[in-house]
């Protein structure tokens, strides 16, 4: 049995993956900073920013996932936290690479979160990118080059690394889709700005199951975490209304999001056209399209 230690185990991606994972007799192992959280898998207490971890918790790792992160979207963004958001990937990378560099027997693969933050955004209709594209000029863009470059260092001691660039999740649990829903109750869907900036997204099991192929896929250095279908905001807030079969659609307005959110608000009001390379591939999707999606975690 495969031994799979996974950071940020507990959050909504991490929760779903280490399912999928121990079904597919892996030995899953959490690093946490709080030992206390309800898990059906071993847990191991971390500190990257005190340079601890938890004697055992790397003992005859063969693979390492790192999820953790400080969510991109829960703070507005000023300088302080800006530094949270990239030191929480980086740092956190960084302590581990220096841990893994000691050991005798050491993981074969390194599996990175990023994000199609990655890309360059629009505001309506834009270029398609791929993995091979060029990274964008904004706050978003530098954390993912910052992550993965934190990443790419365990190269450097013999362990194949994997960037999984993901893409906005569906999951009934996730704060934003719970909270459009919330507001559909009350009789309406927002869509934000024009609506025409296209929204790269991804059904959370589609996302597990990526993590658990490019553990076996040793051809795909990197992947964008992202469902066939292109969609706009506009067409994913008409396909909720299609789901629940009720709605009126609301369109807001860039200047009232970007007194709400300021930098950030870059984040709802630009999008990006991106593909896959495992659109064209072996894997196949549970859910390429978002009407399958939504009915699957909300119809």
């Amino acid at each position: 049995m495969k031994k799979i230690l996974i950071t940020g185990g507990t959050g909504l991606v991490g929760t779903k993956l280490s399912k999928l994972l121990a079904e597919n007799s892996f030995e899953v192992r959490i690093l946490t900073r709080n030992k206390n959280k309800k898990s059906d898998y071993k847990l191991f207490t971390w500190d990257y920013k005190n340079n601890f971890i938890e004697e055992g918790a790397l003992k005859d790792i063969d693979v390492v996932i790192h999820l953790a992160g400080a969510n991109i979207g829960e703070k507005r963004w000023t300088k302080s936290r800006k530094k949270e958001i990239i030191a929480s990937r980086v740092k956190s990378a960084e302590f581990l690479y220096n841990k893994i560099s000691e050991l005798a027997k050491k993981p074969e693969v390194f599996i990175s979160a990023s994000a199609v933050g990655y890309y360059p955004v629009f505001s309506f209709d834009g270029d398609i990118f791929d993995e091979k594209s060029q990274a964008g000029n904004n706050f978003t863009a530098l954390v993912c080059k910052e992550w993965e470059k934190a990443a790419d260092k365990f190269k450097d001691i013999g362990i194949r690394v994997v960037k999984i660039r993901t893409g906005i999740v569906q999951d009934k649990k996730d704060p934003a889709l719970k909270k459009i829903l919330d507001l559909a109750k009350f009789g309406a869907i927002p869509v934000f700005s024009s609506g025409k900036q296209y929204y790269p997204w991804i059904h959370i099991e589609d996302l597990a199951r990526i993590y658990l192929y490019s553990i076996h896929n040793k051809e795909h250095e990197t992947i964008n975490a992202v469902a066939p279908q292109l969609i706009t905001n506009l067409e994913y807030s008409r396909s909720i209304k299609k789901v629940i079969g009720k709605g009126l659609i609301i369109k807001i307005p860039t200047f009232v999001i970007k007194l709400i959110f300021g930098e950030m608000a870059d984040v709802v009001t630009k999008g990006t056209k991106i593909k896959s390379i495992l659109h064209q591939g072996d894997f196949k999707f549970l859910y390429p399209d978002i009407t399958s999606a939504l009915r699957n975690l909300i119809g």
